[in-house]
């Protein structure tokens, strides 16, 4: 029997009366009483000693035996927190204008390849083909894709598969040929809004044997030649703000607002337009938009969009200059900038 304490306080007499008259459960006599929990214990303890409710359990409460941790502590999980964080920060930091290495000194060509939509019904296949096997011939030349690779319907829009031909499977065979099998040198992938639905993100994760930069909708790069000259690129799938009457006004509102660079680049609206502007300060810039390869679309004769023709890709000639910025010149014909870069290499 636990030795009492005789120094009792009226309260404490009371606490402990009403606390044996619960059937010793705290919580009720707390609750009866008014006051908390915690006052009910600090009673007992002072009343039986202690050391009481460690050791002289009372036989009206039950004990529940302690299951093994389902985690690690949080002390141990919050250093996990910080460390990978840490590394997420340093990783994006690192790629806002990630370093890429030229591998050929002189002129050098980029063509950026317009959303191919390769599964849609009105994607022009033979031109796509053509361009790709230029760029793949073309000493100098890389190939960019600008994004939505596939139609890759979700959700309400999967409906539109029944409006095709291609089916699932063979719209990745289709992303895989133009991608893998065609022989481009590519310096980007950038993946758009179609790209990225459903599963697709992982799909092209799984295609990139070959450790293509890839990136989900931006990438900011710095070319670096042999020389150790650079020239720096800022492609988008597409870039905020829009007006009819330009298409390359997103592209100019970030090259005059945002962070500069030798050479944007935007896709997604299928449309194109090239232009070199020199902005305040003597800075120039190319702003350039390929079009892409989907040639006839229900949606944009019903939204009164704009239809072109040109411009399925567009190509950036870039003539590094040592301690100057680059010079660079746009062209929306992938033949004659082929052409272009050829006889410039050859004079160098």
């Amino acid at each position: 029997m636990p030795n009492q304490n005789t120094d009792l306080t009226a309260i404490d007499a009371e606490r402990i009366a009403v606390w044996e008259a619960c059937g010793r459960n705290q919580t009720v006599a707390a609750n009866k009483l008014g006051c908390s929990r915690d006052a009910i214990v600090k009673a007992i303890r002072r009343t039986y000693g202690p050391e009481y409710l460690s050791t002289g359990l009372t036989h009206q409460e039950t004990v529940a035996e302690e299951l093994p941790p389902s985690d690690l502590p949080f002390g141990e999980r919050l250093a996990t927190m910080k460390t990978r964080n840490k590394l997420r920060i340093n990783h994006a930091r690192a790629a806002a204008w990630q370093t890429v290495r030229v591998p050929i000194s002189g002129s050098y060509g980029i063509c950026w390849f317009g959303d191919p939509h390769l599964d849609d019904p009105f994607c022009d296949l033979n031109s796509i083909e053509r361009h790709a096997r230029i760029c793949a011939e073309t000493e100098g030349m890389y190939g960019a894709n600008g994004g939505d690779s596939i139609n890759n319907w979700v959700g309400k829009l999967e409906r539109l598969y029944g409006e095709q031909s291609a089916t699932v499977s063979e719209g990745w065979e289709l992303v895989e040929w133009l991608l893998k099998g065609l022989g481009v040198r590519w310096l980007l992938w950038l993946l758009g809004n179609h790209d990225t639905w459903n599963t697709g993100k992982r799909i092209f994760e799984g295609l990139n044997t070959n450790r293509i930069l890839m990136r989900d909708w931006d990438a900011k790069l710095k070319l670096v030649s042999p020389d150790s000259s650079d020239a720096t690129v800022w492609a988008r799938h597409n870039f905020k703000g829009s007006s009819i009457y330009n298409e390359l006004h997103g592209l100019k509102r970030a090259a005059m607002m945002d962070e500069h660079a030798d050479i944007y680049a935007a896709f997604h609206v299928h449309t194109f337009a090239t232009g070199n502007v020199e902005l305040p300060g003597g800075r120039r810039a190319c702003l350039v938009r390929a079009r892409g390869y989907k040639d006839a679309d229900d949606y944009a004769l019903k939204g009164q969009f704009t239809e072109q023709r040109d411009g399925q890709s567009v190509v950036t000639v870039v003539t590094p200059r040592v301690g100057q910025r680059p010079l660079v010149q746009a062209f929306d014909n992938v033949e004659m900038a082929a052409d272009f870069l050829t006889f410039l290499r050859q004079k160098e």
